[in-house]
């Protein structure tokens, strides 16, 4: 993915995070769906299959345009709340990216795709809006374990969060962009507490 496109993400997770106020764990989804006007909806209560494409129904879920309004639809018969949480965001990300304008988009896995960049931009804008790494640092979480209750996601995404955070801890790169600086400003009453 060129770094660029990545930047571009996880920079509007920050802006996400500033804009909505978010300041705890686990992140409060319905508010910023809220924010931005995107209207979510059960694949249980989804009545326009025949609008979508036929593979989307076997995802997690997928994002569309419909009449100017945007529409995230979930799958609730995944057996596991922190998939669905992350597969929320992970539509945000489409959408507040503008990948979703022509094209539905449905996700099928956690992990980050290295064919399709757009969605490796939607992966990278949801771990780094539902985990942002300068907050876990300064909250001393570092395993998947601590990351998946904390921010309430399943254990994989957890896991992949973990490795890069691993990573980012190493360098002590943390804060160094003004919109970074302001998401971690967000969380500092939070961040002050649970370090008590």
């Amino acid at each position: 993915m060129k770094y660029r496109l990545y930047q571009q993400a996880r920079n509007l997770s920050w802006e996400v995070i500033r804009d909505c106020k978010i300041n705890c764990f686990p992140v409060n989804l319905g508010a910023i769906c809220r924010h931005y006007e995107i209207k979510t909806i059960p694949y249980s209560k989804f009545t326009l299959w025949d609008m979508v494409d036929p593979l989307a129904k076997k995802g997690d879920g997928f994002s569309l345009k419909f009449e100017e309004q945007y529409y995230i639809i979930f799958n609730d018969y995944v057996n596991n709340l922190g998939r669905i949480r992350f597969t929320i965001a992970h539509e945000v990300g489409h959408i507040l990216l503008g990948h979703v304008e022509s094209i539905t988009f449905y996700r099928n896995s956690e992990i980050d795709s290295n064919t399709n960049e757009e969605e490796a931009q939607a992966n990278i804008f949801a771990r780094d809006l539902l985990m942002p790494a300068a907050v876990l640092s300064a909250l001393h979480v570092h395993s998947p374990k601590e990351i998946a209750t904390l921010c309430n996601i399943s254990m994989q995404s957890a896991g992949i969060r973990a490795q890069r955070l691993a990573v980012l801890n190493k360098r002590g790169c943390f804060q160094m962009h003004p919109l970074e600086r302001g998401a971690v400003k967000e969380f500092a009453p939070y961040i002050e507490k649970m370090n008590k």
